[in-house]
């Protein structure tokens, strides 16, 4: 009987540590199961980090205090976190870079003690914190918000940066602000949030891809180029054919105009020379060359053929 009280007392006190040995460690969460150990443990001892594995989305039942800092950074596969039942976290609360976020539900929370940052959720359309009634640190919001509800807020100690796609997303705020809930720096801004990372290597993939096409293009246009003039480099020149008729006739003419003159229409150019001395003419005897050198003179009488008395003929200009 005693031996099985003791044995019943055992057991109670293994569970009873086990569970508490599973409340005061920090956790890293994979799979929904790794979450639903947590059901029994209204204070959470340590932080709880979403593993980037984690697909679909988070039910956090049962924990109502975390006292260290609640993250989930890079979860692609993370479509919704749902903490029902969550009041305060000591730490801080980091919610970014989620593609795929789409639902952020924590109704209960009233406090966080360090900062809280949400921000890189492009599918993220409604943000709101409806019991939200201090932050210790600073609050960082932004995103492609339609919608951000704090109306319970009533003080952020830290620097407040806000930014929504609602052309009235801070009018709410702004009323806030003039109540002094807002003890450090505020900004508030209206209009696109920017792109997300895949938004941004889709742009830039494009870009490369239109900068490739078009060095294709440049390097065919270049290449037919070449082509073309080691075409017409191949055929024979041929001057009359890429001269115009009436040109090619008019540098014939010009040619032909300033060829050399013939010896025979030369001489006809030529002035006639006035002869040195008295012309004598001579009959048709022989006639010798005198030779070089100073050589008396003599003079050549032409005799004419008719009969004359005496034995005798008269010269042809003798004296009388």
């Amino acid at each position: 009987m005693i031996v099985s009280y003791l044995f019943a007392l055992v057991t109670v006190w293994q569970v009873v540590r086990a569970d508490s040995d599973s409340c005061s460690n920090s956790l890293i969460i994979s799979t929904q199961s790794d979450v639903n150990n947590l059901t029994s443990c209204e204070n959470f001892e340590g932080s709880i980090t979403i593993d980037s594995s984690f697909d679909g989305a988070i039910t956090l039942s049962g924990v109502e205090q975390i006292k260290g800092s609640f993250i989930a950074e890079g979860v692609s596969g993370l479509s919704a976190i749902v903490a029902p039942d969550l009041d305060k976290v000591q730490g801080s609360i980091t919610i970014s870079n989620l593609d795929t976020l789409s639902t952020i539900t924590m109704g209960a929370l009233s406090q966080v003690s360090s900062g809280m940052t949400i921000t890189g959720n492009p599918q993220l359309r409604t943000l709101g914190f409806q019991q939200l009634e201090e932050v210790d640190g600073q609050l960082t919001l932004t995103g492609s918000f339609t919608t951000v509800l704090l109306p319970a807020l009533d003080q952020v100690q830290g620097q407040t940066t806000i930014k929504t796609s609602s052309s009235t997303g801070c009018s709410a705020l702004n009323s806030l602000r003039s109540k002094g809930v807002f003890r450090g720096s505020y900004s508030c801004s209206e209009g696109s949030s920017g792109l997300s990372s895949g938004a941004k290597a889709g742009i830039a993939i494009g870009v490369i891809l239109a900068v490739l096409l078009i060095l294709v293009a440049l390097w065919f246009i270049l290449r037919r180029r070449r082509r073309n003039q080691r075409a017409l480099g191949r055929q024979p020149t041929d001057l009359s054919r890429s001269i115009p008729s009436p040109v090619l006739t008019q540098t014939e003419k010009t040619v032909n105009s300033t060829e050399t003159p013939s010896p025979i229409e030369e001489s006809q150019l030529q002035m006639p020379r006035k002869p040195v001395g008295s012309a004598i003419f001579l009959d048709s005897r022989s006639i010798h060359e005198a030779p070089i050198g100073h050589t008396p003179v003599r003079e050549y009488y032409e005799l004419d053929a008719g009969p004359v008395s005496g034995s005798h003929q008269r010269p042809i200009n003798a004296e009388n």
